[in-house]
């Protein structure tokens, strides 16, 4: 970031980012880095929009997920935050989540939200869906639902990171070589649904048309689609593309 946003010469730009667990690396900045990108926006005064689809799923705790919108907001940088419910409440197809916009005063955010009504609202879509919105509000309004939620996520992203330490470990005993050079530790680092492998457009082809495993082209994996019974013929099969 330092390269791209510090050396360059522009301003008053939106810059968009992913909160956390982002796709399709799943690497995040740690929150120093977080800290050091919100004191150059601060600086150079630019609009920081995130993008926020996995905040719980991502680490399995709710504010660890946020730490980053809290530190540009901390920073005086008054982010723009679009969260998703589709993935953390189980709700595709509802098109279900929230544009919130941090504001420095009432007078401010009062004039935001008739700007936001006027320009995209009315003209987009003008009356949203009730199903969906209405099954997040119940959840996160009742103490209960909340709690029970909360603790439905950290099981959610602690299966995850399961299968991603499974994978890494049976694709270590099976004598994969690693495509960074490493020890498929990247998989295990990495954060969130997806795990960038490392995996050439050929890989993928191969595991496709002889193993009938399905990655996108380039090399990204779903975790969350893992099963810790496919997690052995995985890696076989990636073993198998790599010693081609």
């Amino acid at each position: 970031p330092r390269t791209t946003c510090a050396n360059e010469s522009f301003t008053s730009q939106q810059v968009l980012l992913h909160a956390c667990a982002h796709n399709p690396t799943g690497i995040d900045p740690s929150g120093e880095q977080w800290q050091e990108l919100a004191e150059l926006f601060a600086g150079r005064g630019l609009v920081a929009l995130f993008d926020s689809a996995y905040q719980g799923y991502a680490s399995g705790d709710l504010d660890a997920d946020a730490a980053s919108v809290r530190a540009f907001e901390a920073a005086g940088v008054l982010p723009v935050a679009c969260q998703s419910y589709a993935k953390s409440l189980g709700l595709y197809g509802e098109r279900i989540g929230a544009v919130n916009f941090v504001c420095a005063s009432r007078e401010e955010a009062e004039a935001v939200l008739s700007t936001v009504k006027q320009t995209i609202v009315r003209p987009a879509y003008s009356s949203p869906p009730l199903h969906g919105a209405r099954l997040a509000a119940e959840v996160l309004g009742d103490a209960a639902l909340f709690a029970q939620w909360r603790g439905e996520l950290r099981g959610m992203a602690n299966r995850v990171h399961r299968m991603r330490v499974l994978l890494a470990d049976a694709l270590r005993a099976e004598g994969a070589p690693s495509p960074d050079g490493g020890d498929w530790g990247h998989v295990v680092d990495q954060i969130g649904m997806f795990a960038y492998t490392g995996l050439s457009a050929s890989h993928v082809d191969s595991l496709r048309e002889r193993h009938h495993v399905y990655l996108t082209r380039d090399g990204r994996m779903s975790m969350a689609a893992m099963k810790p019974a496919d997690i052995e013929y995985v890696a076989r099969a990636v073993r198998s593309v790599l010693a081609e």
